[in-house]
């Protein structure tokens, strides 16, 4: 796919990490107790050997999630349906999303959702919101019901500044974004399958600054706007394709932060350059959801969730035993 609002370049010739590499990484986050990974993009699938990655996370009883546009999710369904959940990311309906993902996206999305969800897998849908698809939040919510999954919403990055134009036909504005969470909230309050809770909604629907300003340390007028820790560089991180190391998507490509590399740095050396981040907080409601999750009203509602996909995955299961007797 060519997504419009996409902030990375993979069409940029540049060395990657090989097989042997990805799995070294893996032993090594795994040896400094990491719980969870999440295979992301790009499409993972494409990788060539991300059956072998993927069983070899498996292999550590650890927690294994992935993000796909879903195109190669039928050809991958006995990768696929090994994993702990999969998130598929779909926009709108088949004129909103695909304008902006490709044409035929929103079909083979929908087939990788029946496919995943035939298999047993937990899927859950992203979806980012753009001027284009800002009024399909119905839409998706009604195909959550459908499919029985969850949906989370989320804003497009920021774009180059040689892509101005772009930005602009793409991107929402500071009243549209306060709007859509608004409007995210009433509909959660409905019971609608919205996987944000009420505190991180009224966080990012609070937001002091412009969407796509970070909170630094050193502004005194707005630092105590939240005061919990952030997990993203401290114990969550992102590892690029070329081995760069980064604490979170927002601070990807940016002014911000200057990752460093686990081959020319060494992990550690990669590692210890998050440890003393300018930014305190973001717009990115990432942050406040998972110090949610760690609290125990965050706890409950995290296990009623998981309850809900665990009978659901069994009633998928129990449903293809059948149609195989």
């Amino acid at each position: 796919m060519h997504c419009r609002y996409c902030f990375l370049d993979y069409n940029q010739k540049r060395r990657e990490l090989s097989t042997e590499q990805w799995l070294k990484l893996i032993d090594e986050l795994h040896s400094r107790g990491t719980a969870m990974f999440c295979f992301m993009g790009g499409e993972p699938l494409l990788h060539p050997d991300i059956d072998l990655i993927v069983k070899y996370v498996l292999s550590k009883d650890v927690i294994c999630d992935m993000t796909s546009n879903g195109i190669l999710v039928p050809e991958k369904i006995d990768t696929v349906k090994n994993i702990d959940s999969l998130m598929i990311s779909l926009d709108g309906d088949t004129e909103a999303n695909d304008i902006n993902r490709g044409r035929g996206a929103f079909d083979k999305a929908i087939e990788a959702i029946r496919i995943a969800k035939d298999a047993g897998v937990v899927v859950r849908v992203n979806a980012v919101m753009t001027k284009q698809s800002k009024e399909r939040v119905e839409f998706l919510l009604a195909l959550a019901d459908r499919y029985d999954l969850y949906v989370t919403f989320s804003i497009a990055a920021e774009f180059p500044v040689q892509d101005g134009e772009l930005e602009r036909q793409i991107m929402l504005d500071e009243e549209e974004i306060r709007s859509l969470y608004k409007k995210l909230k009433v509909l959660k309050h409905k019971g609608r399958r919205i996987l944000l809770s009420f505190s991180t909604l009224d966080y990012v629907i609070n937001y002091p600054l412009p969407y796509n300003k970070v909170i630094l340390r050193s502004n005194k007028e707005h630092r105590n706007y939240y005061t919990q820790k952030c997990f993203f560089g401290q114990t969550m991180l992102y590892v690029d394709a070329n081995g760069d190391l980064y604490p979170c998507a927002t601070l990807w490509n940016n002014e911000y932060f200057k990752p460093k590399n686990i081959l020319e740095d060494s992990f550690q050396g990669a590692w210890d350059n998050m440890a003393e981040l300018e930014c305190l907080s973001c717009f990115c409601p990432g942050g406040p959801e998972w110090n949610r999750i760690m609290s125990l009203r965050g706890f409950c509602a995290g296990v009623a969730v998981t309850l809900q996909q665990a009978l659901s995955r069994k009633a998928a299961l129990n449903i293809k035993k059948r149609g195989r007797l």
